[in-house]
């Protein structure tokens, strides 16, 4: 199993890599689904973005990566929950 990822609370997605290849969907595509240059977080199994600004970029993102044929859940999911700034997230993927 890969080291784990950073993941943020605000609005954050985290996508499976082998979704990406099964689906040939070019990391390139991804980067630009997300319109960044570089992901928040990744490992040999994960990529994590975030943060986004609210929900309505989120269902953006959702809509978006949906249009690429990623399935919600099963590809990719969303995080958006409270936690303090002295606390941080991080996942990796199940063995």
């Amino acid at each position: 199993m890969s080291e784990t990822i950073k993941i943020t609370s605000e609005y954050g997605v985290i996508v499976r890599k082998a979704a990406l290849a099964t689906k040939g969907i070019a990391y390139g595509t991804l980067l630009h689904a997300f319109e960044v240059e570089a992901p928040l977080d990744e490992n040999d199994d994960l990529v994590s973005f975030g943060p986004s600004f609210g929900q309505e970029a989120m269902d953006e993102f959702i809509s978006r990566l949906q249009a690429l044929g990623l399935e919600y859940f099963d590809d990719f999911f969303c995080v958006a929950c409270d936690f303090p700034e002295w606390c941080a997230l991080r996942g990796g993927l199940a063995e």
